[in-house]
């Protein structure tokens, strides 16, 4: 029996990621597996909203803080931006982490496919939308990318138009 304990959904935060979630919930509810939900950013908006956690930080009194490595950092903006995709009850049931990844040179694709392999994922949900002419003749989308080079299955849900 295919059994998973570690389920990746990457969302970009639009409409086919949020069905995306609806499914790796599911799934991961299911098989009792550990829900990942990754946000990637382009390299400049990651380093701002890093940058921007800790300025917050600094704004917390000595006595309530200790000095937070930059993983926590990292952690606490995309809690701060994911949170909100899942209920209480989700979060609790599926034991979700918040992950939050600067895209890099490579693009997207190429930080979803790593994240994948550093966290041991299993199986990766995809939120997929139809491609139009250019796009496809860009080389295709972030979600056919990742099919290419993922290290794990990968479920696409397409969302409609």
């Amino acid at each position: 029996m295919i059994a998973f304990t570690r389920v990746l959904v990457p969302t970009n935060l639009g409409e086919p990621s949020k069905a995306a979630i609806k499914y790796g919930v599911a799934l991961a509810t299911q098989f009792g597996a550990q829900l990942f939900l990754l946000h990637v950013l382009r390299s400049e908006d990651f380093d701002d909203a890093v940058e921007a956690e800790r300025v917050l930080e600094q704004l917390v009194p000595e006595e309530r803080r200790g000095e937070p490595t930059p993983d926590e950092v990292v952690r606490t903006v995309a809690r701060a931006d994911l949170r909100r995709l899942l209920t209480p009850e989700e979060e609790q049931a599926t034991r979700a982490e918040y992950l939050l990844r600067p895209a890099g040179v490579d693009g997207p694709h190429a930080a979803i496919t790593q994240c994948a392999r550093e966290s041991g994922i299993e199986l990766i949900v995809m939120g997929k939308h139809g491609l139009g002419r250019v796009e496809r003749m860009l080389g295709g989308s972030v979600t056919e990318k990742v099919l290419r080079l993922a290290p794990c299955p990968v479920l696409v849900v397409r969302h409609p138009l």
